[in-house]
């Protein structure tokens, strides 16, 4: 069978390193009146190229430029994407003025998100694949319950979802942070569950004692220490 030499994420590789940062500078010439834009358009810039390169180059999996009937990988990339041209053009056309507080809001839940995915990346190690399921997974799985795991079972998603609320606080764009919060969000979730679903058939009960002993987003006994309503 001849191979497609295009797929799906390869578009998505093409958005992240050209469409993204280039419409940023683009509209960085066009609107020289507004504030600190060429500081928001070099943090897209770098944004861009790092999430593009640790999203799709970082994996240990073979082939990992496919889908490989991971529906979730195709849904979850296609909402990131839309949110990074929604925050861009929301911090360039809408008329308001800039709260930095928030935007340095944002920078911190950045850094920590970055930090948060990149625990989760280190701690799986040769098992880092970016696909929940497929073809193109590695072979030779384990249950791993080790460094962020654990203590929660998805510390990468958990990272995506922090820095999914973060770009749009750093572009006080709220519709966007809107789109992060009732689309993007959720979508990370269904994902997880998908991978959850998988990880049961693969090691089950092993994997169900897992689920007990490690929160999903959360550690087991991080709100115990909160007060009762």
């Amino acid at each position: 069978m001849k191979k497609n030499p295009f797929s799906l994420i390869k578009l998505f590789i093409i958005l992240g390193n050209i469409g993204v940062p280039g419409s940023a500078v683009a509209l960085a010439f066009f609107y020289p009146e507004k504030s600190y834009r060429w500081l928001f358009a070099g943090f897209v810039v770098f944004h861009a190229l790092e999430r593009v390169w640790e999203t799709f180059y970082t994996s240990k999996e073979k082939r990992a430029h496919q889908i490989h009937g991971d529906w979730t990988l195709a849904l979850v990339s296609g909402s990131y994407i839309t949110l990074c041209f929604l925050f861009i053009f929301e911090f360039f056309l809408w008329d308001k003025s800039f709260n930095l507080w928030m935007s340095l809001l944002g920078i911190v839940f950045y850094l920590a998100a970055f930090r948060l995915r990149w625990w989760g990346m280190s701690s799986l190690g040769s098992q880092w694949s970016i696909h929940a399921v497929g073809a193109i997974k590695l072979k030779n799985y384990r249950l791993l319950r080790v460094g962020a795991y654990h203590y929660i079972r998805h510390p990468v998603y958990l990272g995506i979802m922090i820095e999914e609320i973060s770009l749009p606080l750093i572009a006080n764009a709220y519709w966007a942070l809107i789109f992060a919060l009732a689309v993007c969000i959720p979508l990370v979730i269904i994902r997880a569950r998908f991978e959850e679903r998988s990880s049961l058939r693969k090691f089950g009960r092993g994997y169900a004692s897992y689920m007990k002993q490690a929160g999903m987003f959360f550690p087991k006994d991080f709100f115990k220490g909160l007060p009762a309503k």
